[in-house]
């Protein structure tokens, strides 16, 4: 399962302040495609607010933010955790 850094955790919740979601909404991560140069697809995520997860998202919550994640990425997300560090232009979500 994917795990949620404290950080990263506080990052989000101030994104849904900062967007006047409800306090029962959650982070959905969600599958995007891209192509690369070589022309073969590569797996991006992208993240969204939500009230609610579709139907076949996993859905758990760390430190009273609710995490939905899109059914595709549970496999390629697992034993990853959505971190923070800091960089130039400021503080960036990152995989680990």
């Amino acid at each position: 399962m994917l795990k949620v850094s404290s950080r990263a955790v506080a990052l989000l919740k101030a994104a849904k302040r900062a967007e006047g979601a409800p306090n029962n909404a959650g982070i959905r991560i969600r599958h995007n495609n891209l192509d690369d140069s070589k022309g073969s697809e590569a797996i991006s995520i992208g993240l969204a607010i939500s009230e609610e997860p579709a139907a076949s998202d996993e859905s758990f919550e760390q430190d009273g933010l609710r995490i939905f994640v899109e059914d595709k990425l549970s496999e390629p997300l697992d034993g990853r955790t959505l971190d923070v560090r800091d960089a130039n232009e400021g503080t960036e979500l990152i995989l680990r």
